[in-house]
């Protein structure tokens, strides 16, 4: 979904301006103008690509503000938009305050002589490095946000979508696996999945989308961590479907009357989502709470898991879906 550029850090930055300005040359009609022009032209280049990195870091990274609902929320969840935006913006006034300099000091070091042209050159570079330094940490923030939007996977929320809610560790990533292209990571912990990832399928010659997400606690928002927050996010904004997930055989680590307040929470808080619920693990046979059994390691009632699936989308009615065009 995000593709942005490396983004260097602070002293890589400076590496990168001031070995390029170490390899100009100039010329000239003597050895002063000469020497006039050469240090003119290294703090040009210096500084025009500090500038330059800075102002295309700000490019790079997408409108905040006009990202369709579930991105904009996913943002907020995996490096907090408001922070974001305070960063680029460092970034936008240090690119402009480094093209100040830059002209300043060209013009200065283009009336010098002698030695002001060493030290008027100096100067600049110690001035453009105190700048870079200055915004290090922004810098540092944004190496920290492009890891984590890189990550996103790239959702159509004009594709009909399915989504994997649960407690932790009820074999949500095994189901996507059994039914989609999707390879969410899976082992025998909780939490394995940090973050949404997506599957596809075809039902009935649809294409249709299958979003892993991380699984919840069932508790207030308030209390929900970042991990957490991001499944709330693929359920406000893109399920057409949910498919709720209970392990009645209470080896994910959770009490099944903690999973069925959960489910209970679901139902109240996205009334109008499709919901269907299944019990996995039937291999293991644990009780039954009433709902339809499978195994997504065998692939015990799988199928009949997509007939459920298939029945729920297509029984969708017009602006039944979820809310795509939220604020």
């Amino acid at each position: 979904m995000f593709e942005l550029p490396s983004i260097l850090r602070s002293q890589e930055l400076l590496d990168k301006a001031f070995g390029r300005a170490a390899k100009a040359t100039a010329k000239g009609k003597d050895r002063p103008a000469r020497a006039r022009n050469l240090a003119v032209a290294r703090v040009q280049i210096a500084g025009q690509a500090i500038e330059s990195t800075l102002h295309g870091y700000v490019k790079a990274f997408p409108n905040l503000d006009g990202l369709p609902p579930f991105y904009r929320e996913l943002v907020d969840v995996l490096v907090e938009r408001g922070k974001l935006k305070k960063h680029l913006g460092a970034l936008d006034w240090a690119a402009d305050a480094a093209a100040r300099i830059t002209r300043e000091y060209a013009r200065r070091i283009g009336r010098a002589e002698g030695k002001d042209l060493s030290r008027l050159r100096q100067e600049a570079f110690g001035r453009l490095a105190s700048l870079v330094h200055q915004v290090g940490d922004d810098l540092d923030a944004l190496v920290e946000a492009r890891t984590a939007l890189r990550r996103v996977p790239s959702i159509d929320p004009d594709v009909p979508t399915i989504v994997v809610a649960g407690y932790p560790n009820v074999g949500k990533s095994a189901f996507v696996r059994a039914i989609s292209t999707g390879r969410p990571k899976v082992a025998d912990y909780p939490f394995t999945t940090k973050g949404v990832s997506l599957g596809h399928l075809e039902i009935e010659g649809r294409r249709v989308q299958v979003l892993d997400t991380p699984g919840l606690l069932d508790r207030p928002m308030e209390r929900r961590n970042r991990i957490e927050r991001q499944a709330i996010a693929g359920l406000a904004y893109l399920a057409d479907v949910v498919v709720f997930l209970l392990d009645p055989t209470e080896t994910c680590g959770y009490p099944l009357g903690d999973q069925l307040g959960l489910l209970e929470s679901v139902r109240s808080e996205f009334p109008d989502v499709s919901l269907v619920v299944l019990e996995n693990k039937s291999d293991l046979n644990g009780p039954s709470k009433g709902h339809p059994r499978i195994s997504a390691v065998t692939g015990d009632g799988v199928p009949d898991a997509l007939d459920r699936l298939r029945a729920a989308l297509t029984s969708r009615g017009p602006g039944g879906g979820p809310r795509r065009g939220a604020s």
